[in-house]
């Protein structure tokens, strides 16, 4: 967070498995000599590293020894990147109208600064294709605003950001949207994924063992893409036009997604049905409600293939009936959460957060709601279009909040994507 010369005191040993008498005896002891310490001792003063100018050359050599190089220096995750050489930086940089030393934010822990021309340096290494330009940009807009909240992005969960596309731009770049819609193996998919993933270590400054604090960690989280042609067929809007847009928009919105499951085989001869068996599994993913004690909203993604949808719809569901069923019956019994979080659970409500929705009873065996309204439930339709699977994607609270970002074409868009195609 700006500071990395703090002094601290390390507690031996999480805080969550002893007891308080070792606590107190650990604080009174080898942490009050930490403590003493750090306050009494200089640290080293922190500088920052020099780093190399935009088009300046930081190593010559083959493929194999540019990759070894940028691993040796924590520049790559440890898959080949691709050489980033000033002529196909600045083929990237052909697909956008903005100047190349345009900033778009400052990323934490590092706050380094987001321009175009870092955007294009690492979309050529995660493999993208120099069309995909614009979707990178929106996508970086979206991880520096402050709604979405990056700084958190190296915390103990590990949380991983699911990243969704709307709009023509899908069939433009040849997005897979139907099965497998999650899987490695398309092109536009997967490479912008791992865009993220390496933007994320390269210029905000996550890295392993140091900035990043992942418990397990989790892999690049592959682009999913709105089968908008389903959901047009049915009557539903998609994701673009909940958050704010119009039908067609080229959009991206990021959200977080700590906890994921898929509930397998919902289907049933009614809607109402299905609608149960999905809020069932909702429940299992009970992540969703911690976070209430802060007094911030928790936004889980649910993701229906449209085997499903034609379900809804066939019984005359709208896409807000179905949010409002969700907020109603997708419950969680509050036994079902840790001690620990119990407690901060109702330190919440005395505080004032939601106490007329979730109640004030210590009836540990009582039912509360997962979220603060309909709305927050945020619904994508895409996947297997013959299956009846579901997946939910639940948030940490306020950490990745769902920001969504217009994605900018150049005026000659459409002549510089024959000419992509062609090449």
């Amino acid at each position: 967070m700006g500071i990395p010369n703090l002094p601290y005191a390390v507690h031996p040993g999480h805080l969550n498995l002893a007891t308080i008498e070792q606590v107190q005896a650990n604080a009174a002891g080898i942490m009050l000599d930490q403590v003493i310490e750090g306050l009494t001792v200089q640290p080293p003063e922190a500088r920052p590293a020099k780093e190399p100018g935009l088009r300046d050359i930081v190593f010559e050599g083959t493929f194999e020894e540019v990759n070894e190089f940028f691993y040796d220096r924590e520049w790559s995750e440890g898959l080949p990147i691709v050489p980033p050489t000033v002529a196909k930086v600045e083929r990237f940089l052909q697909f956008t109208e903005r100047p190349a030393d345009a900033v778009l934010g400052a990323l934490l822990p590092d706050n380094r600064e987001a321009t175009v021309w870092n955007v294009a340096v690492n979309g050529v290494m995660a493999g993208c294709r120099p069309e995909y330009m614009p979707v990178l940009l929106a996508i970086v807009e979206a991880m520096a605003d402050p709604e979405f909240g990056q700084e958190h992005l190296g915390h103990t969960p590990g949380t991983e950001t699911l990243i969704i596309i709307n709009g023509t731009i899908i069939k433009d770049l040849e997005f897979n949207y139907t099965q497998g819609a999650l899987r490695p193996g398309f092109l536009a998919n997967t490479s912008i994924g791992r865009f993220w993933r390496l933007y994320l270590r390269n210029v905000a400054g996550f890295l392993p063992h140091k900035t990043d604090k992942g418990c397990f960690g989790s892999n690049f989280r592959v682009v999913l893409a709105e089968n908008e042609d389903a959901v047009a067929s049915m009557g539903w809007e998609p994701l673009s036009v909940d958050q704010g847009f119009q039908a067609g928009d080229d959009v991206v919105t990021i959200t977080s997604c700590t906890e994921k499951t898929q509930a397998i085989e919902v289907g049933a001869p009614t809607a109402e049905q299905i609608l149960r068996n999905i809020e069932a599994r909702m429940a299992d993913n009970h992540l969703f409600i911690q976070f209430f004690f802060r007094g911030m909203r928790t936004r889980p993604t649910i993701v229906l293939t449209p085997a499903v949808l034609k379900v809804l719809t066939d019984a005359g569901y709208t896409k807000a009936m179905v949010k409002q069923h969700f907020y109603e019956h997708a419950r969680l019994k509050v036994s079902r959460l840790s001690g620990m979080i119990v407690d901060r659970f109702y330190k919440g409500i005395d505080a004032g957060n939601w106490p007329e929705q979730l109640g004030t009873s210590r009836d540990l065996n009582r039912y509360i709601q997962m979220v603060s309204c309909p709305d927050d439930f945020l619904i994508v339709v895409s996947g297997d279009a013959d299956r009846d699977h579901v997946l939910i994607c639940a948030n940490n609270g306020y950490i990745g909040y769902p920001v969504s970002k217009r994605i900018q074409l150049p005026s000659n868009w459409e002549e510089l994507l024959r000419t992509a195609k062609r090449t």
